[in-house]
């Protein structure tokens, strides 16, 4: 039988109302719970917390607000792996321009070069932070290497602003996928602060493409740091690795110790030196300094076809691979003829077509369009049709792509058309 409590009698005067607090008091002690602990003020930021003296940075003032930056000096006689640093200032900006098809290059000089790299707290999207971020420029004979950190994401405003004055006064920039990746997300985050970025106009070296370009086929990969072993021969020792980076500063952040932060400080100066260790490399392969074959393959991308020409052979003239030798006198008949200096170029085919287990119609069909249409031998034009038709045919040959001029329908009409028969498309 349950007992129904008894009611307060109705009355004009209200009932008191009980305290909230003492309500919860009432409550924490039915349910048996100790009462809350007076609640700790919460701080904005790390720097509230802990000195960040340790890193070797300064707290600055930009028009956008407080930003922290790290600045480090090098000499021009550092070496970075094999490549001293100082080289980046011989470079021959023209040459580099015919890298990245941009003339306004040529304009510049060395020391004009921005070089940038940024570490962010994700792979992209709205909101992926840039919390570290590394630009380098030679002053005089030194290298001036300045990291702008972001403490919390409160001094946003002091990373762009401080960052945004070192980009006003780049004529170039120059990074490491930074056409794909960095530019676009640090002009997605200016663009989001309501400021108007102009560096996006600025000529940019992105060293991932030539380096993709003048490497193709000699390593398994053309990231950053296999291009430091490969070629600079800079291996990092106890890096921290990427996939790292965005937990340390995450747990910077967290716990307020800077020392989570410094093996990412290092990390992004190694990227930095590198770049300018890379784009020093590659403008002495634009100069015909070293490593032949890279050189050619440079020189033909920027259009120099007789120093294409020249480089190529003398890559040939030394201790080439059998894959790396094809495409050397496949490139060089191809630079000749484009020269239209056609002698040379039916030379380079035959001495394609002369090379152990070459096995390819290309050279046949090349040589035979030289002898129809300039020395007019229709005869030995027709020959060496015959002689490709043959390769497929015994199985010695690959034909090529469907509706090509390598495939055996259309080497047969060819070899039809040379004996007499009606025209085909060249």
């Amino acid at each position: 039988m349950f007992v129904k409590e008894s009611q307060p009698e109705a009355s004009g005067a209200p009932c008191p109302a009980t305290p909230a607090t003492t309500l919860r008091e009432k409550l924490r002690a039915a349910l048996n719970q100790p009462a809350r602990a007076e609640a700790l003020p919460r701080a904005e930021s790390v720097t509230e917390l802990a000195d960040l003296s340790s890193l070797g940075g300064r707290w600055f003032q930009s028009p956008q607000g407080p930003g922290y930056v790290v600045e480090s000096v090098y000499e021009a006689g550092h070496a970075h792996g094999r490549v001293v640093l100082h080289r980046a200032l011989t470079v021959d900006p023209a040459k580099l321009a015919g890298q990245c098809r941009d003339e306004r290059l040529s304009a510049c000089e060395p020391k004009d070069f921005l070089y940038v790299d940024t570490e962010t707290t994700g792979l992209g999207g709205a909101g992926t932070l840039v919390f570290l971020a590394g630009v380098a420029r030679f002053d005089g004979s030194l290298l001036r290497l300045r990291q702008y950190l972001l403490p919390s994401p409160a001094y946003e405003g002091g990373l762009l602003g401080g960052l945004g004055k070192e980009l006003e006064e780049a004529r170039a920039l120059v990074s490491y996928n930074g056409k794909s990746f960095d530019l676009p997300l640090l002009e997605s985050r200016y663009i989001l602060s309501r400021a108007r970025p102009e560096f996006r106009k600025l000529p940019h070296l992105d060293l991932l493409h030539p380096n993709r370009r003048l490497f193709r086929g000699e390593f398994d990969s053309h990231r950053l740091v296999q291009m430091e072993v490969e070629v600079l021969g800079f291996e990092r020792e106890q890096d921290c690795p990427s996939s790292e980076v965005p937990e340390r500063y995450f747990r910077f952040q967290r716990t307020a110790d800077p020392t989570h932060i410094l093996p990412v400080l290092r990390h992004n100066a190694w990227d930095i030196l590198s770049l300018v260790a890379l784009a020093a490399h590659l403008g002495a392969i634009c100069a015909g300094e070293e490593q032949p074959l890279q050189a050619a393959r440079a020189s033909e991308y920027a259009g120099e076809l007789d120093d294409a020409v020249a480089r190529y052979e003398a890559a040939l003239a030394g201790n080439l691979g059998r894959a790396q030798r094809t495409e050397a006198l496949e490139r060089v008949a191809e630079a000749c003829r484009k020269l239209k200096r056609y002698d040379e170029a039916a030379n380079w085919w035959r001495k394609l077509i002369a090379e152990p287990r070459s096995r390819r119609l290309k050279p046949y069909v090349e040589l035979a369009k030289l002898l129809e249409h300039q020395a007019k031998d229709r005869t030995a034009a027709a020959g060496l049709i015959e002689e490709a038709i043959s390769l497929v045919e015994r199985g010695l040959a690959p034909q090529g792509p469907v509706n090509g001029e390598l495939t055996l329908v259309a080497l047969r009409k060819r070899a039809l058309r040379l004996s007499g028969g009606g025209p085909v498309p060249e």
